[in-house]
């Protein structure tokens, strides 16, 4: 299966300084970093770009830099995305695209499940190993062959930005292409 801008939309899931406060920070840097060079070039796109917040009374808000590229975005405690109403609601009903992009934390928890239970419901989720992150690399790294094992992507940040384009000669390719140098 191969990643179509056309055909994808990004949701980064609980990218809270919080929580990610939490997770080492060569990844947590990591993540960052890849989450919003993808959120960057989905915007130029105009691919569909949502997040989500795990309880934002306690966690607090998205952060800033990656909240200013996403067209929605979503207040939840359930830890499957998937299991938030309004948020499958709009998947269901307005974005006509099937490919879901997933990127964010913890990889072990909201990540695994919402990618799981986007598989069950006949989504192509696609979970970007390199901006995903947890407190413990190990648990990432399970959860990550887990989801190898489930028949669902993992992939890399550069793969998703560069199958988005297609080809060199994308009217795009010149202006976002020195992001991923």
């Amino acid at each position: 299966m191969r990643i179509e801008a056309r055909q994808s939309l990004i949701l980064t899931i609980d990218m809270q300084d919080r929580l990610l406060g939490a997770i080492p920070e060569t990844e947590r840097n990591k993540a960052i970093e890849n989450s919003a060079r993808l959120l960057a070039a989905a915007a130029a796109l105009e691919i569909p770009r949502l997040a989500t917040a795990q309880y934002p009374q306690g966690l607090g808000p998205i952060r800033a830099d990656l909240r200013s590229f996403c067209t929605e975005s979503f207040d939840k405690t359930v830890f499957s995305c998937w299991r938030h109403a309004p948020l499958r609601n709009l998947l269901e009903t307005g974005q006509g695209r099937h490919q879901v992009i997933l990127t964010g934390v913890e990889t072990h928890i909201c990540v695994l499940q919402t990618a799981l239970d986007l598989h069950s419901a006949g989504w192509q989720p696609i979970v970007v190993a390199d901006a995903c992150a947890s407190r413990d690399d190990a648990n990432a790294q399970s959860a990550l062959l887990r989801l190898r094992q489930a028949g669902i992507t993992v992939t890399v940040a550069e793969s998703v930005f560069y199958e988005w384009l297609g080809d060199a000669a994308h009217p795009q390719f010149r202006s976002l292409a020195p992001a991923w140098r």
